[in-house]
């Protein structure tokens, strides 16, 4: 049996689905990128909320280590953890309660964990789209080698 080689119109589609394919795969990438960009926000957020939970527990004068950056630390004693400094973005800052600030996180982190569901909606999607078009570009890529071995 003689194959022929590939038809215009199969050369283009090939061409197209192996576009597309490059194309999903450098976006799931993307995506997962994302996904464990954001699995690191909601971990620091979940340790700050555990962090300002426990400092309102604590008496005045207890001793702490404040974190400078780079695991280097420096003792403190708590002078009060009623009021606190929380970030709102680009480099403001705005004085709160405690319990304000942990609700203010709270919030933060069911943001964050909506915007990773629906990445990770999207990931799916984007992968399913891979799977789905994956047989017809095989199928045109054994078409096309066993022409041109011939």
């Amino acid at each position: 049996m003689v194959m022929e080689p590939l038809k215009v119109e199969e050369r283009e589609r090939l061409q197209r689905l192996l576009a597309e394919m490059n194309d999903g795969q450098a976006l799931v990438e993307l995506l997962r990128q994302q996904v464990s960009a954001l699995a690191g926000s909601l971990s620091e957020l979940n340790m700050t909320v555990g962090a300002l939970k426990s400092l309102k527990e604590m008496p005045p004068s207890t001793d702490i280590l404040v974190p400078l950056g780079s695991d280097t630390f420096v003792p403190a004693k708590l002078s009060s953890a009623e009021r606190v400094l929380v970030g709102l973005g680009a480099d403001v800052m705005v004085e709160r309660t405690a319990e304000e600030a942990i609700k203010f996180l709270e919030a933060r982190i069911a943001e964050i964990e909506k915007a990773v569901e629906q990445t990770k909606t999207e990931l799916k999607k984007v992968e399913d789209r891979i799977e789905a078009i994956r047989p017809e570009a095989e199928k045109l890529l054994v078409k096309a080698r066993g022409a041109t071995s011939k």
